[in-house]
């Protein structure tokens, strides 16, 4: 498979590391005007790569598109690519924005079948993954109270790189991963939401709100509460909490604590998500006609809802009318 990489920052290099162990991967073309020197990389590579310090030429036949370049960016990438019938895996967020949700709504309704999902990293976890079985086991009760806190903790990436521009969302930035999971966990994907949104901090930027709070609710499995904080002075993690009337689990960083009920059954799981290579390596697999781990990555369908969730929509909108 021959592979083009947007993006060669932090996230980009590690995408390119993870393809490079793939036996289905034949070669990569990475592109990225502010490419950094790559003699290094070059020399350990069993495989073809190709750098350009310019943006991805579409011209180029390539079988799967990564999209690893800053968020703003994502939906130029996107659009050309659903255009051009091209596969895409996107980094999160899918979209920068809601006016960008809406275009590419609009031009995936005439492209039901287009191939494409997003790194929402946490559901490779074996910990969540396990939870996910005990929730449709019936471990916790009928219906559940989540709560859940994404602590960024590096507000240096805001005051010093590319997100601190002035529409910089760190819902769709953060958040999204819990907005996500709690659903993944649960099987549903449709709520009420509403969302409030703080600026909490005097760092600067002064154009970034910091701080929100997303809250959830369904008839069928229960209320969620989900925060993010970007400037609070902490470790980077992510805390997330279920609470039924039969159990109870409480996750807090790599720290997980469970009624007495589910003894052993969490022993040794890690919330931790598995590199995103397996979410990457999966996908390609889905792409080449193997059999895969579908619940790995997002479908269309689920990515669509929880973005409107992030962008406080009820998901029995009009966005869904393709589905």
């Amino acid at each position: 498979m021959k592979i083009a990489l947007l993006g060669f920052g932090k996230a980009g290099r590690q995408i390119f590391k993870d393809l490079v162990l793939s036996e289905l991967v034949t070669s990569i073309l990475v592109f990225d005007p502010n490419l950094i020197d790559t003699t290094e990389i070059n020399d350990e590579q069993r495989l073809k790569t190709e750098f350009y310090r310019d943006v991805f030429r579409f011209e180029q036949s390539v079988d799967l598109v990564i999209i690893a370049s800053p968020d703003n960016l994502h939906t130029d990438y996107l659009v050309r690519c659903i255009e051009l019938g091209i596969p895409t895996f996107v980094e999160k967020p899918f979209v920068g924005s809601e006016t960008e949700f809406q275009y590419v709504t609009e031009l995936l309704s005439s492209n039901p079948n287009y191939k494409t999902t997003c790194n929402l990293v946490l559901r490779s976890s074996p910990l969540f993954s396990t939870l996910r079985k005990e929730f449709s086991n019936g471990t916790f009760g009928a219906r559940i109270f989540v709560e859940g806190k994404y602590l960024y903790g590096r507000w240096s990436k805001v005051s010093e790189g590319w997100r601190g521009y002035k529409d910089y969302s760190v819902i769709l930035g953060g958040l999204i991963h819990l907005v996500d999971i709690s659903c993944y966990i649960t099987g549903n994907f449709n709520h009420t939401v509403s969302i409030q949104s703080q600026r909490l901090t005097s760092k600067e930027p002064e154009a970034v709100i910091d701080f929100a709070q997303l809250s959830m609710s369904s008839e069928q499995t229960g209320f969620f509460s989900l925060t993010t904080n970007f400037s609070a002075n902490v470790e980077h993690r992510r805390d997330i909490s279920i609470y039924g009337d039969l159990s109870w689990v409480e996750v807090k960083g790599q720290k997980v604590d469970w009624h007495p009920n589910q003894e052993g059954k969490l022993e040794g799981l890690s919330p931790a998500p598995h590199a995103k290579k397996t979410l990457i390596s999966e996908y390609i697999k889905y792409l080449s006609g193997m059999n895969y781990e579908e619940n790995f990555f997002p479908n269309l369908e689920e990515i669509f809802k929880v973005l409107q969730l992030c962008f406080g929509k009820p998901t029995d909108s009009i966005y869904n009318r393709f589905f």
